[in-house]
């Protein structure tokens, strides 16, 4: 498998997931125009995609779905709190099918299960995708790393995670008080310290690469999110594990297994 960030943070979000047989989009956040253009920088023609998965209904994460789904004909995978939530932004899509929070589906081979996430919007997911012996899990909104979510991201060798914010910048930074205590709520946002909690806990022999998403561009920096990742995965560093941060503005770099 492949992965590429085309995008991740709160202007958008945006992951291209590539096995033989089946190429996936995971969340769409930008235009349809922009998310195009940065396919077109890896090289992959976006009606060649076998689809869309949407992990929620915000508009980061949807707000390039609708077009999408009708310029190239690509089904999308959601569940129905996220339609729900979704459907009036979206618009008519090519091909709707609904997944259950829990359940494993298959897309081209891809056998994906969607498990929830505790974040403010109508049920929420992160996912764990596996090809044969190859594993990824991505959870970018999460407010709290719960024991679901620690067991799902176990085991794998490849984990997108959140590293949304740093404490002191988020306290005393520009947003209204009642937006910072949505983001460091339970229902919101997991810091740096916080996700480097939950690496520490998932760590296992078999993880092979880190990609910090969803880093703030106003209560973060990306060196911030990596130091307190450094200090807890020592030994997975020293083994030549990759580690790095997904960018807002530019595509990144792609992780094969």
């Amino acid at each position: 498998m492949r992965i590429t960030p085309l995008a991740s943070g709160s202007a958008g979000n945006s992951f291209l997931l590539q096995a033989d047989s089946a190429s996936i989009l995971i969340d769409a956040g930008l235009t349809a125009k922009q998310i195009t253009l940065r396919l077109g920088c890896v090289g992959v023609d976006p009606a060649s995609l076998s689809g869309i998965i949407v992990s929620h209904g915000h508009s980061d994460h949807v707000k390039g779905v609708g077009v999408l789904s009708r310029k190239y004909k690509l089904p999308v995978w959601m569940n129905r709190g996220t339609w729900d939530v979704a459907c009036s932004s979206l618009g008519e899509l090519h091909r709707l099918q609904f997944f259950e929070t829990g359940k494993v589906f298959n897309i081209d081979g891809l056998r994906v299960h969607p498990f929830s996430v505790p974040h403010d919007c109508a049920d929420p997911v992160g996912f764990r995708i596996t090809y044969g012996t190859a594993k990824i899990g991505i959870a970018t909104d999460l407010g709290l790393a719960t024991n679901l979510v620690q067991t799902v991201l176990t085991g794998l060798q490849v984990v997108v995670i959140e590293s949304n914010h740093d404490p002191k910048m988020l306290r005393d930074g520009p947003y209204p008080w009642e937006l910072k205590q949505r983001v460091q709520g339970r229902l919101g946002h997991l810091s740096n310290q916080a996700s480097a909690r939950l690496l520490e806990r998932i760590f296992s022999d078999e993880l092979r690469a880190v990609i910090l998403a969803h880093v703030s561009q106003i209560n973060n920096l990306p060196e911030l999110a990596l130091e307190s990742a450094r200090n807890c995965l020592g030994e997975f560093l020293a083994n030549d594990g990759t580690l790095y941060c997904a960018s807002q503005d530019e595509v990144g770099e792609t992780i094969e297994w």
